[in-house]
C-alpha cells in the first residue's frame, strides 16, 4: 500500500480528508458509549495514517497500540503515537501480541478485508484472545465500494457474521461489534 493508495483513497482523493466516511471511527465511538462499554485500551489493526488515532485520545483518553503494513503511511502518524504503532502487518503483530499475553478491551480494524478467506478464521481466533471487543466496520458484498485495488476479501455480511462467531466472538446489540468470549485465553 503505496503513496498512491492514500492519496486516492478507494477512488475518492486524500485519506486524510474522506478517512471519517471509510474508517467508522465515529460509530465506534459512537455505539460503544451507547452500549455502555468502557474501553481504556485500544488496538488499531490498519492504522493507515494515524488520523483515527487522535479520536481514542480524545474521546476515551486513550493512546492505541496498533499497526499498519505501508511504511509510507506509517511515516506520517504523528510523533505522538507512532512509538505505538509498529510497521507490521497485522498477521504477524497480532500473533505477537498473544505471544506476549497483551490484552485489550478494543481491537479496531477494517483491515480484514485484505487477507485472504482462508487466513481470516485462524486471525480471528488470535484476536479474540486478545480483545475484549472487535469493531468490523468495512464493506460486504452487500455494501461494496469498487475503488480498492488491494481487497482480497469480499464477503456477505452474514459471512463475517459467521467467521466472528465461529471465532469465538458473540454479537451485541451493534452489527459492526463482536463480544470476545476467549479473551486472556492463552
Amino acid at each position: 500500500m503505496d503513496r498512491e493508495y492514500f492519496q486516492n483513497y478507494c477512488g475518492h482523493g486524500a485519506y486524510a480528508e474522506n478517512y471519517l466516511f471509510h474508517s467508522g471511527i465515529e460509530h465506534c465511538i459512537s455505539i460503544f458509549r451507547r452500549l455502555d462499554i468502557r474501553v481504556k485500551s485500544v488496538v488499531v489493526l490498519g492504522a493507515a495514517t494515524g488520523e483515527i488515532l487522535s479520536h481514542f485520545e480524545d474521546s476515551w483518553g486513550v493512546k492505541p497500540y496498533g499497526c499498519e503494513i505501508s511504511r509510507w503511511a506509517h511515516e506520517r502518524i504523528a510523533t505522538r503515537f507512532r512509538a505505538r504503532v509498529k510497521c507490521s502487518d497485522m498477521r504477524d503483530f497480532v500473533p505477537s501480541l498473544l505471544d506476549s499475553r497483551k490484552s485489550f478491551d478494543l481491537i479496531f480494524s477494517n483491515s480484514l478485508v485484505y487477507l485472504e478467506a482462508a487466513e481470516i478464521p485462524g486471525f480471528l481466533e488470535d484476536c479474540s484472545r486478545i480483545a475484549g471487543h472487535f469493531h468490523f466496520f468495512s464493506s460486504t458484498r452487500e455494501d461494496y465500494e469498487p475503488g480498492d485495488r488491494y481487497r482480497v476479501t469480499l464477503k456477505s455480511s452474514a459471512w463475517w457474521k459467521a467467521a466472528f462467531r465461529k471465532a469465538g466472538f458473540s454479537p451485541t446489540r451493534s452489527p459492526y461489534v463482536f463480544r470476545s468470549e476467549r479473551r486472556g485465553c492463552w
